[in-house]
């Protein structure tokens, strides 16, 4: 067998072992019955407007009437705990949990529920105080981004 004969079926073979364990790759595709929904929540909230914005970006069309998918946004929650602190008994790190979930309805069919929960730690720097805080709004706001992105795949997994 020549060399290029053999790499192309290598490939085959190993696209069919591939296909055979049922791997398969996440599309961000949203299903046809949700291409058009209504959206529920906190609109004057980030976490709201980046959702709305992919979805928008995924081709879906947000409106207001009945007999449509429902997706609420629920709250969105953040907590600090300490993670370490030094011989002085002084906090130097923290870990940033972060929660939300959101919900599909649809009439007719079950409520679906999905948690999304992130942790992210950060160190605590006293003598740049600013600089903390500013770290921490911005771990914050990637973490809000994180759970959008999240919505958007979790979606595409949806099935009534």
């Amino acid at each position: 067998m020549s060399r290029l004969m053999r790499r192309w079926l290598v490939v085959l073979v190993a696209g069919l072992l591939v296909q055979a364990c049922g791997f398969h790759l996440r599309g961000m595709a949203i299903p046809p019955e949700l291409m058009t929904m209504k959206v529920v929540g906190d609109n004057k909230s980030d976490f709201y407007r980046m959702v709305t914005t992919r979805l928008r970006a995924s081709g879906v069309t947000l409106a207001d009437k009945e007999g449509i998918p429902v997706l609420t946004l629920g709250g969105v929650g953040s907590s600090n705990q300490v993670a370490s602190v030094n011989v002085q008994g002084t906090e130097i790190e923290y870990v940033m949990g972060f929660s939300t979930q959101f919900t599909v309805s649809a009439a007719g069919k079950p409520t679906q529920v999905f948690p999304i929960t992130f942790n992210r730690s950060f160190l605590n720097k006293p003598d740049a105080a600013l600089a903390s805080s500013r770290e921490q709004e911005q771990l914050i706001r990637e973490m809000q981004e994180q759970a959008a992105d999240q919505v958007i795949r979790q979606l595409s997994q949806v099935s009534f």
